[in-house]
């Protein structure tokens, strides 16, 4: 297997841990607290909340699809495009670390095109553009714009490309297969799973990412659509720290000191989540339960030192391992679902609690791996994870 990298010259942005589309970040007061109910959600056949955002619509018209992928048949080795986040952080490196292994050790993959973000869309547009001039057999994309990668993603289908979306989608119908978290169930998923461990009564913190950005947004919806369904849980404050340790370690000295007797944390992107036990701590509070989405090992480790109540879903950076499956069953002709949830074919990427702390930390490497673990330590020590 030959790589070869495709890229611009722009400077590497190393904060954000997650996806998607980059945009400037709101001022750290946060929203005004939530009162506002809902009405009562309804849920499809599968148990899935029926959500109204554009992420959950485009799961709901994929549910259930077979897409007959006997036109992209080819012979290996195939040729292929793999355009993602590049090496930004711990997260985005677990992700180019499991994919490079994951065609690797497919032994049917000949030279791949590799395309790093690196804090342009227009970079991943181009290394799309690249891709279907080359005539790439297929392309694996984590877009980093739901709305920018549209055309290109287009274009690729209209030249015959099969393009697997891999923990980044677009919005579009025209990719061929994507394995993605569903980023507004895990929103409501852990929203709704520390309502009813509060009996659904108490006051509650909102602590998300960058404003505006997709993920974060989404998870918020999620979260909010969960929330707005148990009357007596109260939004005290919603803030914004950018996925940033140190800005949410800012964020909430503040609310410690303004809501010091909180129940609940609600946290939009884990890697903040030490931040939320150390500002407790330093503040002398009792620590509160803590939900939220993309535990970090920094995350786990802390909370099983520090015997915390928490539930959290996984956005999981092994999910490549489950896009270059897809991929090879696309290129082998083989009928794949339209949507596939990590959550249901990875094991260690579905929500979790305290009981499973244990499971999934990782002693041996250091806070910023992101897990489930699923190659030896090894490849992740080498890859700079050790402690």
């Amino acid at each position: 297997m030959r790589t070869t990298v495709r890229t611009a010259a722009v400077g590497v942005i190393g904060t954000l841990a997650l996806t998607l589309t980059a945009c400037s970040s709101a001022e750290t007061e946060g929203a005004a607290p939530s009162s506002t109910k809902a009405a009562e959600l309804t849920f499809d056949e599968s148990g899935r909340p029926v959500l109204d955002d554009s992420f959950s619509k485009a799961v709901q018209a994929a549910s259930g699809v077979t897409v007959d992928t006997s036109a992209f048949k080819a012979e290996p080795p195939y040729n292929v495009a793999t355009i993602t986040q590049g090496p930004v952080n711990g997260w985005a490196t677990t992700f180019d670390l499991v994919m490079k292994d994951s065609l690797a050790k497919s032994g049917k993959v000949g030279d791949v095109m590799y395309v790093p973000w690196d804090g342009a869309t227009e970079n991943q547009v181009k290394g799309m553009e690249d891709a279907i001039a080359a005539d790439v057999d297929a392309i694996v994309l984590l877009s980093m714009s739901r709305a920018g990668l549209v055309s290109s993603i287009e274009r690729a289908a209209a030249a015959g490309i099969p393009v697997i979306t891999c923990m980044g989608g677009a919005e579009t119908d025209a990719y061929t297969a994507e394995v993605n978290a569903d980023i507004p169930l895990q929103g409501f998923q852990t929203a709704d799973e520390i309502s009813k461990k509060l009996d659904g009564k108490g006051q509650v913190v909102m602590l998300n990412g960058t404003a505006g950005v997709d993920s974060a947004e989404f998870w918020r919806s999620g979260a909010n659509a969960a929330f707005s369904q148990y009357p007596e849980i109260e939004i005290v404050t919603e803030q914004y720290a950018d996925w940033s340790a140190a800005k949410a370690m800012d964020v909430m000295r503040t609310v410690v000191a303004q809501y010091p007797d909180v129940d609940a944390v609600w946290v939009g992107g884990l890697e903040m989540g030490p931040s939320v036990i150390q500002a407790y701590k330093e503040g002398g509070a009792e620590l509160p339960l803590v939900g939220g989405t993309n535990p970090t090992n920094g995350f786990l480790r802390l909370a099983i030192e520090n015997d915390l109540d928490f539930y959290v879903a996984p956005f999981t950076p092994a999910a490549p391992q489950e896009c270059v499956n897809t991929m090879l069953k696309v290129l082998d002709g083989q009928p794949v679902p339209k949507f596939t949830n990590v959550a249901d074919v990875l094991e260690g990427a579905a929500p979790y609690g305290k009981d499973e702390a244990s499971t999934w930390f990782e002693a041996a490497f250091n806070d910023d791996f992101n897990g489930p673990k699923v190659l030896d330590d090894k490849a992740y020590l080498d890859a700079g994870f050790g402690k």
